[in-house]
């Protein structure tokens, strides 16, 4: 997902070889400074990296310029558009609607405000066809910088890796989460594979013995394919075939497999949950859909962006660029790709409660594989943990009055509309009570307490559920 942008206004497009949808990041407010970072490849001339770039250079438009010469610009785009778009049939259809146009002399009076003449052209690619990655840009500075020489190719590659080493390619960290659940977020797919590989492996090496894996993409707009293809390299036990990325421009396929063989035979095969949510983009999505129907993973979260055309910039001179969708995904399971729909979740939830749905998922599936009555207890006790963490109901005054009591060594009382209670055994430790659901509480960091109905209403009893798994009871003192 690449792309070249104006310094100013930052918010107009540039040059875009990338995953994205146009619309999408026009409106992103995500905070890293775009850079420079990729040379061309056997299959992408890779240009922008949109999520982290750093401005290469601001364009200013000169005070005179000559006309543009329509003729010849509406003929140089619709070769471009007749080599390279992704769609042969609509690049026919907009090339014979643009040549029309011309012969109305629509664009006559646009020749000497270039900026006016590519918002009219842009308005009638869409009206033939609507295609929010293909977009124009008048930009002089585009050809003048001369981007793709070898030299300059050079020192932005030099400088895009020593921005990703000194962000630990775009990984923040990895844990291990109670239940034995790994947490493996990042935000992006950096082209460059033998630096960030090391990095890859050993925190995935960190959670290889987790029962669950959580990979957090909910920032993560995307990147490098060849990257995208590495890391699904490390979940599979054979070579599978994840994608294929049809190219026009070359007339070529690039087909993707996910194996075992790049990850250096480190395979993690427990059960894997992903994280989405709208601003999960390009390459991100990638890893997604693959993931996802070679069932190989749980979507979590929200509908992802929907950006899974690669488009590249092409200069149609007189200082205007076309930026055009030239390849596009094709997966091997559904024969389509995520194009416009975006990632369509397992679990549909908002961003925000996606984290504690997929611990949620992920301890559900342990404790129904548990085999022993403590393991069973200890996973209920971090399925109520979760619950905590969601805000409860608060129960009336008349519902937490019937608790109050001695418990043994635990002494409940209202106070204020609250539940607390003091632990003589604790030394008068005082805790207050959190309502979890139903009558069960959390009494205190390694504990939850249930109060025990009997047949005549009266709370005779309480059940401490232990979080090593062990569950004690508890009378009330002076109810008989």
């Amino acid at each position: 997902m690449l792309r070249w942008r104006h310094c100013l206004p930052f918010r107009s497009h540039y040059l875009s070889f990338r995953w994205a949808s146009t619309s999408l990041l026009k409106d992103s407010d995500h905070p890293a400074i775009r850079q420079l970072v990729m040379k061309s490849s056997n299959l992408f001339i890779l240009l922008i990296l949109s999520a982290w770039a750093i401005p290469y250079f601001c364009v200013g438009q000169p005070a005179l310029r000559p006309a543009v010469n329509i003729p010849q610009l509406i003929d140089s785009i619709s070769l471009s558009l007749n080599r390279h778009y992704v769609f042969p049939a609509e690049a026919q259809r907009m090339s014979v609607y643009l040549n029309a146009q011309l012969q109305k002399k629509a664009y006559a009076s646009l020749a000497n405000t270039p900026n006016e003449l590519v918002k009219q052209l842009q308005a009638d690619l869409s009206t033939v066809h609507h295609d929010p990655h293909l977009f124009m840009d008048y930009n002089p500075a585009f050809t003048a910088a001369a981007p793709g020489s070898p030299s300059s190719a050079e020192e932005e590659m030099t400088q895009a890796k020593k921005y990703w080493q000194a962000n630990n390619y775009l990984f923040r960290k990895v844990e291990v989460l109670p239940g034995n659940i790994g947490y493996f977020p990042f935000t992006g797919f950096v082209p460059d594979l033998a630096g960030a590989q090391p990095t890859i492996t050993a925190g995935l090496q960190f959670v290889a013995n987790t029962n669950a894996l959580i990979i957090d993409l909910r920032e993560n707009m995307g990147g490098s394919p060849e990257m995208v293809s590495l890391l699904e390299s490390y979940f599979f036990k054979t070579k599978t075939h994840m994608n294929d990325l049809i190219n026009r421009s070359t007339n070529d396929t690039t087909v993707f497999y996910a194996d075992p063989v790049k990850a250096r035979n480190l395979s993690l095969l427990m059960p894997i949950y992903i994280l989405t949510s709208h601003r999960t983009f390009s390459g991100a999505e990638d890893f997604a859909y693959g993931m996802q129907m070679a069932k190989r993973a749980i979507i979590v979260g929200e509908k992802t962006g929907g950006g899974a055309h690669p488009t590249k910039p092409i200069s149609v001179g007189q200082g205007i660029v076309i930026s055009i969708p030239f390849a596009r995904s094709l997966n091997p399971v559904t024969h389509t790709d995520w194009e416009g729909v975006g990632v369509i979740p397992t679990v549909s939830i908002e961003a925000s409660q996606a984290f504690a749905k997929a611990q949620e998922l992920a301890l559900l599936e342990q404790l129904y594989a548990a085999t022993t009555e403590q393991e069973k207890h200890q996973l209920a006790y971090l399925l109520d943990e979760l619950a905590a963490q969601r805000q409860a109901q608060p129960l009336p005054v008349n519902v937490l009055r019937v608790y109050a009591g001695t418990y043994g060594p635990l002494t409940i009382y209202l106070n204020k509309n609250k539940l607390f209670c003091k632990n003589t055994e604790a030394g008068g430790l005082l805790t207050e009570l959190k309502h979890i659901s139903n009558r069960r509480f959390v009494l205190d960091d390694t504990a939850h307490v249930e109060f025990v109905k009997d047949s005549k209403g009266r709370y005779p009893t309480i059940k401490l559920y232990v979080s090593d798994g062990n569950i004690v009871e508890e009378r009330r003192k002076g109810l008989h």
